[in-house]
C-alpha cells in the first residue's frame, strides 16, 4: 500500500532538504540560550519565529549579520525569504548547491528572524490530501504509479539519499532511492512517489507548490 506523508516543501531553484517528515531540508539549530528559565520558554510557541525555533528571544549579537556580510563565508542572507543559510558544496566540489537554512545564532543561540517561506506557497488542505492519498491508494510500485498518471513531470533515479548514523557495530549507510514527481495532479501540491524497494514499498509525499510572494 502507497504511505502518504503530507508536509511543505522548497523546491524551487534545486532540491531543499528536510529532515523527517519534510524529506528536502535540513535544519541547524543552535544552543539553548543560556540565562533562559524554563518559565520563560513555557507557552511561547506562538512567539517563536519559526516552527523549528526552541526559543522566542531573537539573536541580538548581530553573528549571523557579520557572517553574511562575507562573500567567503557559506553563511548567506536570503532577504526575499528572510533567511540566513548555510551553503552547501556539490558533490564535485566545483560550486555551492542547496543550503540549510539556520533557525538560531550559531555564536549566542538566538532566533533566527521570522521566515517569509510560507507565504510563497500554496497552502494544502486536508480535503485535497484526502482526495490525493484516495487517487493513489492501492499503488504499489513506481511502474503502477506511471500506468496509472501517465509520465511524470520529473524522474530522479537516484534523487533521494538518507544517510543512517554510524554505530559501534556498523558504518554509516547511504542509500539511493528513486522518486517520481507529478505536478499536474493537483493545484495546490505537488506529487512524488518514492520508490524504498520490496521492503518500504513505494510512499508519496505532497509538496506545496510555489505560487510567488503574495500581496499584503
Amino acid at each position: 500500500m502507497c504511505g502518504v506523508d503530507t508536509h511543505d516543501v522548497w523546491l524551487p531553484g534545486g532540491l531543499t532538504k528536510i529532515r523527517g517528515r519534510r524529506r528536502f531540508s535540513e535544519a541547524v539549530a543552535g544552543p539553548r540560550l543560556q540565562g533562559v528559565s524554563d518559565k520563560e520558554d513555557a507557552g511561547a510557541e506562538e512567539r517563536k519565529p519559526n516552527g523549528n525555533s526552541v526559543t522566542s528571544v531573537p539573536c541580538t549579537c548581530r553573528s549571523l549579520q557579520r557572517a553574511a556580510d562575507e562573500p567567503a563565508n557559506p553563511i548567506v542572507f536570503d532577504a526575499r525569504m528572510n533567511e540566513y543559510h548555510v551553503t552547501h558544496l556539490d558533490l564535485a566540489g566545483i560550486g555551492r548547491h542547496g543550503y540549510s537554512i539556520i533557525f538560531h545564532c550559531l555564536y549566542c543561540g538566538g532566533a533566527a528572524p521570522k521566515s517569509k517561506r510560507d507565504t510563497f506557497f500554496a497552502h494544502i488542505t486536508d480535503a485535497e490530501s484526502r482526495r490525493l492519498r484516495e487517487l493513489a491508494s492501492g499503488l504499489k510500485t513506481v511502474e503502477e504509479a506511471v500506468a496509472k498518471f501517465g509520465p511524470p513531470d520529473e524522474d530522479h533515479p537516484n534523487g533521494f539519499a538518507p544517510k543512517s548514523p554510524a554505530s559501534d557495530e556498523a558504518p554509516a549507510i547511504v542509500k539511493f532511492y528513486r522518486f517520481l514527481r507529478y505536478t499536474g495532479l493537483s493545484q495546490t501540491a505537488n506529487v512524488t512517489f518514492t520508490d524504498y524497494g520490496p521492503e518500504r514499498g513505494l510512499h508519496m509525499s505532497l509538496e506545496s507548490k510555489y505560487v510567488g510572494e503574495r500581496k499584503a
